[in-house]
């Protein structure tokens, strides 16, 4: 009877030990799903927060807003005579019939190149805020055709920036290239150039779109 009954006792112990297993099984399983849902949850969350305050695009332009260099635009006349404009005098050159423009000085990496200060420092200003904050992005762009030689000398300066290259000095492309980013979801828009010819055609551009708040910033020759 003895043997019986430790028999017994032996059996249901591994019976209760089995259903502890199953129940602590089925626990963990219970766990592991509502963690899964906790965490699809948050990031639904942080996305409508995303959502709700909206991406800010901060634009920079480069030569005579953040630094000048040793570069000049040559203008070859109707009569033929050639002359040649830095970056300040080209914004504001009224173009005359018959003129030529070559941009060869821009298309290779930077002569002498000197940070206009005030300004570097609020591009230094923007990059660290669009680090620690979601939804904000920071851009150079310039009507240069190559966007090497500009990020390498911020390289140079401890920046490491994101270069747009438009390959134009047409204020148009610059226009839609922001009106494209603004299609993609960009609802501030901070602008800085040296060129009142940009600035005229940007400020045009985003009359198109009242609900998109923006700061449009001349930056007056050095």
């Amino acid at each position: 009877m003895r043997m019986h009954w430790q028999g017994r006792m032996v059996y249901l112990e591994i019976m209760v030990y089995s259903l502890v297993g199953k129940m602590l099984e089925r626990y963990n399983e219970n766990i592991e799903e509502d963690s899964s849902e906790i965490k699809k949850y948050r990031r639904m969350i942080k996305l409508q927060h995303i959502l709700k305050e909206g991406k800010t695009l901060s634009i920079f332009d480069f030569d005579d807003t953040l630094a000048t260099t040793d570069a000049w635009i040559y203008v070859q006349h109707k009569d033929g005579k050639v002359s040649k404009l830095d970056p300040a005098e080209f914004a504001v050159y009224k173009e005359k019939d018959g003129d030529e423009f070559d941009f060869k000085d821009f298309d290779s990496m930077l002569k002498d190149p000197k940070i206009i200060k005030k300004n570097f420092q609020l591009l230094v200003k923007q990059i660290e805020k669009a680090r620690n904050t979601t939804g904000r992005k920071v851009t150079i762009l310039t009507a240069r055709k190559l966007g090497y030689p500009v990020k390498h000398f911020l390289k140079t300066m401890g920046i490491d920036a994101y270069v747009v290259p438009v390959g134009s000095s047409d204020p148009k492309v610059k226009a839609k290239w922001v009106e494209d980013k603004i299609k993609a979801g960009y609802d501030t828009i901070y602008f800085m150039d040296d060129s009142r010819k940009n600035i005229y055609v940007m400020k045009d551009m985003l009359k198109k779109y009242p609900h998109v708040k923006n700061k449009i910033v001349h930056i007056q020759s050095h």
